[in-house]
């Protein structure tokens, strides 16, 4: 049995409009062509519809049980239209991303808040982790994309530059470093407390390669978790911590100052990651799109 959508259309139309002349008008079908759909389904089904005679056509009790699903299948098929014309079009949908606690807190809320105004009807989930975690999130599918810095990803991964900015440090203002003209460096931090991410945040592994080669100690002070607490220490006159330039950028606060440190000069990206096999959503496309342009601002 092949009933098609278009047999059932062409039933619901000759029945409502109590004839095939009628029907064929609406359907933009011939008469002939009509007439040929409802043989069709009748043919497939077994099954007298409709009784037809020189002037109109009488529906059969069949065909009256028919009616009834034929138009609710129809109605769903155009609800099921509809839905997927909304997603295309961005009036609604669903966005999830995952990203540092320090993104979490400081970015991503103007970029939500500027993409809900442009799109009311798509829903965003936000979900503020570690990297390790952000990483399995994309991975499984349950975020659209990870938002972060991801010293390595698995080849399942795909990698999408999103602002490129300066390693630097946060050093409180009273600190004599915080005001010297020159040039800070990688070597200047040597002797000084340091505030230290853990070995989980990822962060740490981009960090120490460059404090390990100018003979910093790699005992720090402190060791956190998240890179709103090491400024936090940094602000109350414990240490100093290394962070990218858009930490200093967000922080704006007046107890640190943010100095880019030279020898080297150190660049690292704040990148999407993406299932490389996954294509987004429409409503994950507009999003993206909304968070590149807020990163163009504040590069």
């Amino acid at each position: 049995m092949n009933i098609t959508l278009r047999q059932l259309r062409a039933f619901v139309e000759v029945v409502r409009s109590g004839g095939f002349t009628a029907a064929s008008h609406k359907l933009h079908l011939t008469q002939s062509a009509t007439s040929l759909l409802i043989r069709e389904l009748e043919a497939q089904l077994g099954l007298q519809l409709v009784d037809r005679t020189t002037r109109q056509i009488a529906v059969t009790e069949a065909g009256s049980e028919l009616l009834r699903s034929a138009e609710r299948i129809l109605g769903d098929v155009e609800q099921v239209v509809a839905n997927a014309q909304d997603l295309v079009s961005r009036r609604r949908g669903r966005v999830t991303i995952a990203a540092t606690p320090f993104l979490s807190a400081t970015y991503l809320p103007h970029v939500i808040a500027s993409f809900q105004e442009s799109y009311p009807g798509i829903t965003v989930h936000l979900a503020d982790l570690p990297t390790d975690q952000i990483l399995r999130m994309v991975q499984s599918g349950d975020a659209d994309f990870g938002l972060g810095l991801f010293p390595q990803l698995d080849a399942d991964l795909q990698r999408v530059p999103m602002l490129k900015h300066r390693m630097g440090v946060m050093v409180p203002s009273t600190w004599p470093l915080a005001r010297r003209r020159r040039d800070v460096t990688w070597a200047d931090l040597v002797q000084l407390p340091m505030i230290a991410m853990t070995h989980h945040s990822g962060y740490r592994a981009l960090v120490d390669p460059y404090l390990h080669e100018t003979g910093v100690a790699l005992t720090p002070r402190f060791e956190v978790g998240h890179i709103g607490t090491a400024v936090g220490l940094a602000e109350a006159g414990l240490g100093v911590t290394v962070v990218p330039a858009y930490v200093g950028q967000l922080m704006r606060s007046s107890r640190v100052r943010f100095r880019v440190l030279h020898k080297p000069v150190v660049h690292r990206q704040i990148e999407l990651a993406i299932r490389a096999a996954r294509s987004l959503s429409p409503g994950a496309t507009a999003f993206r799109e909304c968070l590149e342009a807020h990163c163009k601002r504040l590069a």
